[in-house]
């Protein structure tokens, strides 16, 4: 059903025109104050206010005094029985209301945001189900749950995935009933409660509060400027100060993050040890994906060369990180998320191996081949 045919509909249950649109708009978009409702619809303002005032006495809004009047639809359960006991064209009308209601559209937008918790969940599973290169999620063990079909499914499919679970009692015997012990999910535990989070092939970002919410909603986030600030947030607040849920004894090697990465292996290569990495990016003049083979040659980052030396940081490396790979070919200049100026924006790095060429001690020397 078209928006025309869902306008008329709504009016043949005694709504003016100006009432159907503006109860629709509010649909859409959710609470708005009252001139957003105008400009969103061909309400005129010098209507509005007379409009969304004539809803409230019917029941199908409320409206919230405060520097400005704001409007937000009540359920829609008297308008649907409504519809429906008025014949099969508005029992379709009924029908798609309550689709918009649980579900509006937001595919045309950089950022929506929707009523209902569980519409985010669904886009995170679709979104993962699509996931071909990372996935950072905080989230809680409930939340887990429900989304670990599809983590698990993804990382299967050689997803690099990072999780940050919410400490509640008994965290660790519940996480290994389920078989996490040994899974390919990378999970670290928090013991500050906060919002659900999911960014998703560093494009896709999905939000709801978990606490401190006067009311249930949730954000969807389609832009890869705005993934970026979220991936800080997570990386800096969520991620590297947390210990891991379980730990498997093994060594970390692969990175979905190149200033991590630096921050690890940096000290070893000013130590004079030989790294071999495979880096999976992007070519950045083509944006062709690319996957290059070679030996860590040198790093660049704006404290490289004073006194601090390679005792590094992230606030170190959050401003400008490149490393350097000789592929024996050539060399490469290999940035982060968002790079410009290098050869390649690195997704994944592997390390292959780290050897120190000189006889230290047995400690000293480790090949990862």
């Amino acid at each position: 059903m078209d928006a025309d045919e869902l306008h008329r509909a709504l009016e043949n249950t005694g709504l003016t025109k100006y009432e159907s649109e503006a109860y629709l708009t509010l649909v859409k978009y959710g609470q708005l104050p009252a001139v957003d409702v105008s400009s969103k619809s061909s309400i005129p303002t010098s209507q509005v206010y007379e409009t969304l005032r004539s809803l409230e006495e019917q029941g199908f809004v409320e409206t919230i005094e405060g520097d400005r009047l704001h409007a937000k639809p009540n359920e829609p359960d008297e308008i649907l029985d409504l519809l429906r006991s008025r014949g099969s064209l508005l029992t379709e009308a009924a029908d798609e209301l309550e689709d918009q209601w649980e579900e509006p559209d937001v595919d045309e937008h950089r950022v929506g945001v929707v009523k209902r918790p569980e519409t985010v969940y669904e886009r995170v599973r679709d979104s993962l189900d699509e996931a071909s290169v990372t996935a950072e999620l905080t989230l809680t063990y409930d939340q887990l749950e429900l989304l670990l079909p599809e983590l698990e499914s993804a990382a299967e499919r050689g997803v690099f995935i990072r999780i940050h679970l919410y400490a509640e009692p008994d965290i660790r015997e519940k996480a290994a009933a389920l078989g996490l012990a040994n899974s390919k999910l990378n999970i670290r535990v928090g013991t500050i409660p906060g919002p659900f989070l999911a960014i998703v092939d560093r494009h896709h970002v999905f939000f709801t509060p978990n606490t401190r919410a006067d009311e249930d909603y949730g954000v969807l986030i389609d832009d890869y400027i705005l993934s970026f600030m979220v991936h800080w947030y997570f990386v800096s607040c969520q991620w590297h100060m947390w210990e891991p849920l379980f730990d498997s004894g093994s060594h970390w090697t692969e990175y979905d993050s190149l200033e991590e990465f630096m921050r690890d292996v940096i000290p070893l290569l000013d130590d004079g040890a030989d790294i071999r990495v495979a880096v999976r990016g992007n070519y950045i003049e083509t944006r062709e994906p690319c996957l290059v083979r070679g030996e860590l040659s040198e790093a660049f980052y704006p404290t490289r060369y004073t006194d601090r030396g390679s005792n590094l940081s992230l606030e170190d490396l959050s401003n400008y990180a490149t490393i350097y790979l000789d592929t024996g070919d050539e060399t490469l200049s290999v940035g982060s998320w968002g790079a410009i100026y290098e050869d390649i924006e690195a997704h994944r790095i592997s390390i292959e191996s780290i050897d120190f060429p000189f006889e230290i001690s047995a400690n000293e020397s480790t090949s990862l081949e």
